[in-house]
């Protein structure tokens, strides 16, 4: 019962894996995390401090109502002022409608002077340690100016301390497709065309000064109108920033920034997969080449058993990696190189047993009332050898998901899924990975406590299904 329980228990999480977590195993999900952050529950360990966790400070990033804009606040330095106000009609292209309109007009007779306003979004930051990253977006269309580059309209994206210096993060002179009239598509590296997170502390703050303590921050754009400006429309959308800290998850974060925990569920179906399969392809062949071995007899049985004989000499593994290199390192390949690498010693058990079967008394009487070999075989022979099959089946399925992790941790994964064997060969390839016992353990426990729940179950059918070992009652 114990092991029904555990088995049962891992295949709900197995089947039930995408409802339990929202991420994605293999693809890093657009910046859920930093890279290798601790687990969330490291906060509660001694001495451990308060450290930095996800933050999303800016409530209505995409401005798709008008209500949106009430946490933003628009301030100008000079008359004219500038004003904003919601647009419903333009967007951003990730978002679709709703965008800031800065609108700036100056009547020809004014004195011609630089124009300044800022639209900002104040937030606290509750953590003592600095994020291990932020990264911001931004996307910024501008109407009514001629000249696009240089632009008559300066833009900078920045964030405040409070009481501290304003520091600049970004520039729309740093790079990117700039045409008057277009939504800009922000670009570090000056790439027309790609989207690319637009401020990366790894680049603009590499030395994590700007989140130094717990305060007010001011987060936003400011906008410079030069004295050649008489009438300009700026749009703004995605205006967003988001702080990701130290800690993340049940079990934090790999070196490519996906969660472990959700590799840890998605490598449960994986493995049952695995093991029931190829258990279920070497049991079958066992069985077959067994009974026709036993009940054939001669040249066959002489054939099949030293054909038997000459794959239970060879090495497994540096077979499985051979075989598995040469046709490719899909599940599906390593499924049925391992249920083919493991029938050898069911056979010779089958036959052990098939050769006491075919003397007895009852498979001499179908002899005798004209049955056929196949008849024999499959009537009377194989269900008497089915307890076998149960037990072997049952106890065969930890070896089955030990080869695969194995096969995985040595680097001959499938790239496409993600199993408990590739986390630890994940791990591997980080410097002081195994030190980070919660990214290892875990499936290093998961394998072991399903492969104890299938030992289980197969001792005990073997205690049901075998006469000598049934007790009497």
């Amino acid at each position: 019962m114990l092991g029904i329980g555990i088995l049962v228990f891992f295949t709900v999480v197995a089947l039930g894996a995408p409802l339990l977590t929202p991420y994605d195993p293999i693809t890093r999900t657009k910046n859920i995390a930093s890279d290798l952050a601790y687990p969330s529950w490291f906060k509660y360990l001694p001495s451990y401090g308060k450290p930095s966790e996800n933050l999303n400070p800016i409530k209505n990033p995409d401005f798709n109502t008008a209500t949106s804009l009430q946490d933003w606040k628009f301030v100008a330095n000079t008359t004219p002022s500038p004003t904003y106000s919601f647009n419903s009609d333009l967007g951003g292209p990730s978002t679709g409608p709703g965008c800031v309109a800065i609108t700036f007009t100056r009547d020809t007779s004014q004195q011609a002077e630089a124009v300044k306003a800022n639209l900002t979004e104040e937030f606290y930051y509750p953590y003592e340690g600095p994020p291990q990253r932020f990264m911001g977006e931004i996307y910024v269309k501008v109407d009514g100016v001629q000249d696009a580059r240089p632009w008559g309209v300066e833009i900078k994206v920045f964030i405040q301390q409070a009481g501290g210096e304003t520091r600049y993060l970004w520039s729309a002179r740093q790079g990117g497709d700039y045409r008057s009239g277009a939504w800009i598509t922000p670009s570090l590296v000056g790439e027309a065309g790609t989207y690319p997170p637009l401020i990366d502390s790894n680049m603009v703050d590499p030395q994590q000064a700007i989140f130094s303590k717990q305060t007010n921050y001011k987060y936003g754009v400011e906008l410079t109108f030069s004295k050649d400006v008489n009438a300009s429309n700026v749009y703004i959308d995605d205006f967003d920033l988001r702080l990701y800290g130290r800690n993340f998850g049940l079990l934090g974060t790999d070196n490519s920034g996906r969660d472990i925990f959700t590799q840890l569920l998605y490598g449960t179906r994986i493995s049952l997969l695995v093991g029931l399969l190829a258990s279920l392809i070497s049991v079958s062949l066992g069985l077959i080449i067994g009974l026709v071995a036993a009940y054939m007899g001669r040249l066959v049985d002489e054939g099949l058993m030293r054909f038997t004989d000459m794959f239970l000499v060879l090495p497994e593994l540096p077979l499985l990696l051979v075989i598995v290199a040469v046709m490719g390192a899909s599940i599906w390949n390593i499924i049925l190189i391992i249920g083919f690498l493991g029938w050898m010693g069911f056979a010779r058990t089958v036959r052990s047993q098939a050769l006491s079967l075919k003397e007895r008394p009852f498979v001499e009487a179908a002899k005798a009332l004209g049955s056929g070999r196949t008849h024999i075989i499959t009537r009377h022979i194989l269900p008497n050898v089915m307890n076998l099959v149960y037990v072997t089946l049952a106890i065969t399925v930890p070896g089955a998901i030990m080869s695969e992790a194995y096969i995985s941790f040595l680097g001959l994964y499938d790239p496409y899924i993600m199993t408990w064997g590739r986390m630890f060969h994940d791990a591997s390839e980080v410097t002081g990975g195994y030190a980070k016992w919660w990214w290892t353990i875990p499936p290093g426990l998961c394998i072991a406590i399903i492969s104890i729940s299938f030992v289980l179950i197969g001792y005990a059918l073997d205690e049901i299904l075998n006469p000598k070992l049934r007790e009497r009652r």
